[in-house]
C-alpha cells in the first residue's frame, strides 16, 4: 500500500492557507477613495467570522446593528459580506440604489436543484428581468377578470376548515397540514388541479421542501467554502437539500409531461392563461413567433415553477402558524376578530376579497403577525453589480448584500417601545382604519421584492378569515402557553405546537 506524501500535504495546506490570507486581505481593500463598513470582530484568516456568529445569527446580527451602526462587514472565509440595517439605509442600498444591487450571488441552497441560475428568483441580468416580468403578470392574469386566484384560495380554504372540523376538538399540530394546503394553491395555479391530502406523491414532495428549507442552515457554509460538499457523508446536509429539491422538480416534470401529452391527443388546443404552465408557453410561443431573442424556455419555466412552489409554501404557511400562536397568546384578540367577523360577514356566507375592506381588524392582525414573526429576517441574498457609496463607506463591486428586515421590522423607534409585543392596534388610527405602513416590509423591498406578494396577501386574508369565522383556536393547556421563540432555518418557524380548532358553528347551534 502507498504511503501518503506527508511533506507535500504539508505544503499544500500552506499554500492554501497563505494564498486565502492574500486573497482574504486583497478584498478588504474598496476600489477607490473610501472604506468598508466597520467589521465588529476581528475575522480569521481562513474562517472569517464564521465562528462569530454563533448559533442565533438572527439575534447576532441585531447585536453588531447596535455596536457598529446600519452598515457592517463580516467575512463568511474569505468572501466578503456587507449587512444593511435601518429603514433609511436599506432605502439606500435597495431602492434608490437598486440598479447596483439588485443581482444575486450564487448559492448553494439554489445550485443544489440542479438547474443553473435558471427561472426568475436567483438570477440576476436579462435573465431574471424577462422571467419576472413573466412571472408577475401571469399572477395579475389569475388576480383579473373573473378572478381565478380568489376562487382558487377560497376553494382550498374550504377543504381546510374541512380538515380541522374533522380533527373534532382534538388538540393538533398545524404545521403538516397548513403546508399542504397552501401547495395545493400553488399547485392549483401551476398545473391547474390540486391534491388529495393523503395523495401520497404529494406528501412526499412537501415533506422534501420542509427538509430543503430545514437544511438550508446547515448548508450555509457550503456557500463559501464549496470543497465542503464533496465531503464523505453529509455532514452539512447538502444532499438532503438535493433529494428534496429532486422530488419537487421531479414531480413538476412528471405533471408537464402529462399536461403536453394531454395536449397531443387534442391535437395541440390553443393554450390560455388558465394555469402558470400553459401562460408562460403561450408566451415563450409568441416570443419566438416573432423572432425575438429570449430567455423564455423549458428549463427557466421549471425553475420558475420550483420556486413557487418553494416560497409559496414555506413563508405562507408560517405566517399562517404564527398568526394563531400569536392568538393563544392573545385572546382577547382572537375575540375582537370574532366579533368584526359576526358583525360584518355573520356566519350565513364564507368572507370573500369583496370583505377586505370591512375588516380592518382582521388586517391589522395580519399585518402585525407579518412584522412581528418576520418569517424572512434576512431575505434573499443580493451582490453589487458596480462599486457602490452609501455615506462614507464604500461596497466593491461583486459584494454579497444581507438585508436585515429584523432592524426594521422590529425597531422601536418607528413601532414603539413595545416593539416585541403582538399589537394589531399599531396598524389601526383611531377611526379604526387600516394603517398602510411602508415600513412594513416582510417581503422585502426594491426590484427584488417577493413575486408573490400580491398572490399571498390575497391567501393570508381569505385563509385566516375563513378560519376565524368558523374555529376558536384555544391552547389544550391554558397555563403552559406554547413558546413563541422560533426556529430558524432559512426562514423562522413558529416551534411546534398543538392547538385546538373549536368549532363557533357547532357552539351556537
Amino acid at each position: 500500500m502507498l504511503q501518503p506524501d506527508y511533506s507535500t500535504v504539508l505544503y499544500a495546506v500552506v499554500a492554501i492557507f497563505l494564498g486565502s490570507c492574500y486573497f482574504f486581505l486583497q478584498r478588504r481593500r474598496p476600489g477607490k477613495a473610501g472604506k468598508l463598513p466597520p467589521c465588529p470582530v476581528r475575522p480569521w484568516p481562513l474562517v472569517g467570522n464564521m465562528f462569530s456568529i454563533g448559533e442565533d445569527m438572527r439575534e447576532q446580527l441585531m447585536v453588531w446593528h447596535k455596536q457598529c451602526g446600519d452598515l457592517y462587514s463580516l467575512y463568511y472565509g474569505s468572501t466578503l459580506v456587507i449587512v444593511v440595517n435601518g429603514w433609511t439605509t436599506i432605502k439606500e442600498v435597495f431602492v434608490r440604489q437598486s440598479a447596483a444591487s439588485s443581482d444575486r450571488p450564487k448559492v448553494f441552497f439554489n445550485e443544489a436543484a440542479g438547474m443553473g441560475e435558471a427561472g426568475a428568483a436567483f438570477s440576476s441580468g436579462v435573465t431574471w428581468k424577462e422571467n419576472r416580468a413573466a412571472v408577475l403578470k401571469i399572477l395579475r392574469e389569475f388576480g383579473m377578470g373573473k378572478n381565478l386566484l380568489a376562487d382558487k384560495i377560497q376553494d382550498e380554504a374550504n377543504c381546510f376548515v374541512d380538515q380541522l372540523v374533522e380533527t373534532k376538538e382534538e388538540p393538533i399540530y398545524l404545521g403538516h397540514l397548513t403546508r399542504v394546503t397552501v401547495s395545493n394553491v400553488i399547485s392549483s395555479i401551476i398545473f391547474g388541479r390540486r391534491f388529495g391530502y393523503e395523495d401520497p406523491r404529494f406528501k412526499k414532495v412537501v415533506d422534501g421542501m420542509v427538509q430543503v428549507l430545514e437544511c438550508a442552515k446547515g448548508a450555509g457554509a457550503i456557500n463559501f467554502f464549496p470543497f465542503l460538499k464533496y465531503l464523505p457523508g453529509d455532514m452539512f446536509d447538502g444532499k438532503k437539500i438535493q433529494a428534496g429539491w429532486g422530488k419537487l422538480a421531479n414531480m413538476i416534470v412528471e405533471e408537464i409531461e402529462d399536461m403536453e401529452k394531454m395536449d397531443g391527443e387534442c391535437q395541440k388546443v390553443e393554450r390560455t392563461a388558465e394555469n402558470f404552465i400553459n401562460s408562460y408557453k403561450r408566451r415563450q410561443d409568441n416570443q419566438e413567433q416573432s423572432g425575438k431573442e429570449t430567455t423564455l424556455n423549458r428549463l427557466h419555466m421549471i425553475k420558475n415553477c420550483v420556486d413557487l412552489f418553494a416560497a409559496g409554501t414555506d413563508t405562507l404557511s408560517n405566517t399562517i402558524v404564527w398568526c394563531i400562536l400569536y392568538m393563544l397568546h392573545s385572546p382577547d384578540v382572537q375575540t375582537k376578530i370574532h366579533a368584526e367577523l359576526d358583525r360584518e360577514v355573520g356566519q350565513g356566507r364564507q368572507p370573500t376579497v369583496e370583505d377586505q375592506a370591512r375588516l380592518p381588524y382582521l388586517g391589522a392582525v395580519i399585518k402585525e403577525t407579518q412584522r412581528l414573526a418576520n418569517v424572512v429576517p434576512h431575505s434573499i441574498l443580493r451582490k453589487t453589480s458596480e462599486e457602490i457609496t452609501v455615506g462614507e463607506y464604500v461596497i466593491p463591486q461583486g459584494t454579497t448584500l444581507i438585508p436585515n428586515l429584523d432592524s426594521v421590522l422590529h425597531d422601536p423607534e418607528i413601532w414603539g417601545s413595545d416593539v416585541m409585543e403582538f399589537n394589531p392596534e399599531r396598524f389601526l388610527d383611531k377611526d379604526g382604519a387600516l394603517i398602510h405602513r411602508e415600513e412594513l416590509i416582510p417581503f422585502s423591498i426594491g426590484p427584488r421584492i417577493c413575486l408573490g406578494e400580491a398572490m399571498a396577501k390575497m391567501e393570508l386574508f381569505l385563509f385566516l378569515a375563513n378560519l376565524f369565522q368558523r374555529f376558536e383556536f384555544q391552547a389544550p393547556d391554558p397555563q403552559n402557553l406554547p413558546t413563541l421563540k422560533a426556529t430558524v432555518g432559512l426562514t423562522a418557524e413558529a416551534t411546534p405546537f398543538k392547538v385546538r380548532c373549536v368549532d363557533r358553528f357547532m357552539s351556537t347551534n
